[in-house]
Parts: structure tokens; sequence; C-alpha cells
């Protein structure tokens, strides 16, 4: 749990081996102790649990896990309304890993706008364009449809998960191997600037 003013989180569901998106469990960690937002890393692999895809009987256990934390946090920053819809915008910034490749250095995903708002999609996409030339979006990686839960809820593996509402924005943020290993300062600079223009902005 971070501080209680900062309405966002930012988390690594992939960062222990095997199969580790290496390095991504660095820069969330080097966020969270920058400028004390909430932060989630996973501590099993997800060749055992991943929780990077949509809940069913051999993750349940799992995703109920973290979709209390990420309730947990919300609680605790005081944004959580009686009909569990959130009283302001609140950014889940979630960070995965990618080959590199001549085309990507970052790409961002939104499920084609599902799992966030026009409004804050172009905002971040602009901002992180200011320092990523080679950005992609909702191309090879748009999202899972894990990530648009917390916003739309889910009526497919847990009905009673109703989500939190439109103000609800994650973005996933998949970024290749040699920036994530050669680069990682910049990178947290980048997101705990983000994280703290979000705030100040929406």
């Amino acid at each position: 749990m971070g501080d209680k003013k900062i309405r966002s989180h930012i988390d690594a569901v992939h960062a222990q081996p095997p199969k580790a998106d290496k390095f991504t469990d660095d820069i969330v960690a080097g966020v969270v102790n920058r400028i004390n937002c909430s932060g989630i890393i996973a501590t099993v692999s997800r060749t055992k649990i991943d929780l990077n895809r949509p809940r069913n009987e051999h993750n349940r256990d799992a995703i109920d896990e973290y979709r209390q934390t990420i309730k947990d946090i919300l609680a605790h920053i005081s944004i959580l309304e009686e009909n569990n819809t959130l009283s302001r915008h609140y950014l889940h910034l979630a960070i995965h890993g990618m080959r590199d490749n001549e085309d990507n250095g970052i790409e961002i995903g939104t499920l084609y706008g599902k799992s966030c708002s026009p409004e804050i999609k172009d905002w971040l996409i602009e901002e992180i364009g200011k320092n990523i030339k080679r950005l992609q979006i909702d191309r090879r990686f748009p999202g899972d449809s894990s990530k648009s839960v917390h916003r739309c809820g889910d009526e497919v593996s847990d009905p009673k998960y109703f989500g939190y509402g439109v103000n609800f924005n994650t973005l996933q943020i998949e970024i290749s191997r040699t920036l994530r290993e050669k680069h990682q300062g910049e990178l947290i600079e980048i997101f705990c600037r983000l994280i703290e223009d979000f705030n100040k902005k929406f």
C-alpha cells in the first residue's frame, strides 16, 4: 500500500521465473520506492498461476486474491463508493515484457479501448511518445480480457465481480528486453512522472 493521495498502482504479474518477464519487478519496485505509490509484484510464476488470464477453475483462488488486493488499494485511498464504483479516476499500469524487434520499444495495450477511457488513453500515448519513439498501440499485445473486467465486470466466470466502472483505467505496457535491461532508470522516471501527472490532471 502506498500514499493514500496517489490514485494509481503499478504491477508486474509475470515477475517470477520460470518464463519471467525479466526486470519488470525491478521497474515496479523502482517506481514504488521512488514515489510511494501502491504496487503489486507476483511471487509465483505464470507457469503455475497466470494472473494475466481470465478467471477459471485452476487460477480462481489466485485471481480472487489479486482482485481483493486491488479492492484493498482502492479502499486505502478512499475512492471506493458504496455502490462499488469509483469517485475519481484511477490508473493501473500493468508492466510486461516483450522481445526486442525493429518496430517496438514499447507497446500500449488497452484491449482496443475496453480497459480505459479514450481521454486517458490519448493522454498516456502522447506522454510516453515524448520519450519513446518506437511506440505501438493495441497491435501485437492489445491486452488480455482479464484487464477489462476491473472496469466492466466479469460476467463469464464471476457475475458477482461487477468491476469499478468507467473511472478505472488499465493500460498494459509491453516493454522490449533492451529497454528493460539497459534503460531501467529512464523507464522508472517515465512511469513516476506519468503517475504523478495523472494525479494532478485527472
